[in-house]
């Protein structure tokens, strides 16, 4: 009889070095709000995490790319996503947009931040690119665009890949243009602008009304 394969849990030593990798993590972004990117030196960092100045560099080869681990947490952050906050909206339109303003959450009181990353020529879909972040979000998008189709709220000849490709590049255009311009509305706002614009193309004429 074959014995099921278990799963052994994390070491005690990965488990600490996971630990000491969030503790940056949060000591950084704490001082990048305070005290803004340029003037958070590691330093500063290492002293609020409480590890030495040499740890640092165990974990992040450049002061830079704790912004990049940073971005991968704030943007595509598809596990921070309630299904039920998707699911309970009635319409195929109404679930992206729920979507939308999950992934933005929190993002306005880190406008300066995002700016930061884009600055520094970070593109934002690379943020999540090889990571399990992307595939859900672009998994996402697909399952929901078919749902509208099975639903005969979207026309049934929508490319669905097309489709779901193209809300993705938009969603990262727009958080750029909500950086680098003064909007008078909010990023949801906006990012529901953009929806209206993609489903208005796409659904059904009975299915038009918003």
């Amino acid at each position: 009889m074959v014995q099921p394969v278990m799963k052994s849990a994390p070491s005690r030593r990965a488990t600490q070095k996971q630990q000491k990798r969030e503790r940056l993590l949060n000591a950084s972004l704490k001082l990048f709000r305070e005290k803004g990117y340029e003037q958070t030196k590691v330093a500063d960092i290492t002293r609020d995490a409480g590890v030495a100045k040499g740890t640092f560099f165990n974990y992040f080869p450049t002061k830079e790319r704790v912004l990049l681990a940073l971005g991968e947490q704030m943007l595509g952050k598809m596990g921070q996503v309630k299904a039920n906050d998707i699911f309970q909206q009635r319409t195929t339109r109404g679930k992206v947009k729920a979507m939308f303003h999950a992934l933005a959450a929190g993002l306005d009181s880190d406008r300066a931040l995002v700016k930061e990353m884009i600055y520094r020529g970070l593109r934002l879909p690379d943020l999540v690119d090889n990571s399990r972040a992307q595939l859900d979000f672009r998994a996402m998008l697909t399952l929901l665009i078919e749902q509208g189709k099975r639903q005969k709220e979207i026309i049934e000849s929508t490319d669905t890949a097309f489709v779901a490709d193209a809300i993705y590049t938009l969603y990262f255009q727009q958080i750029v243009l909500w950086c680098s311009k003064d909007f008078e509305t909010s990023l949801p706002e906006q990012l529901d602008r953009m929806t209206d614009l993609i489903f208005d193309g796409i659904s059904r004429p009975e299915q038009k009304v918003r």
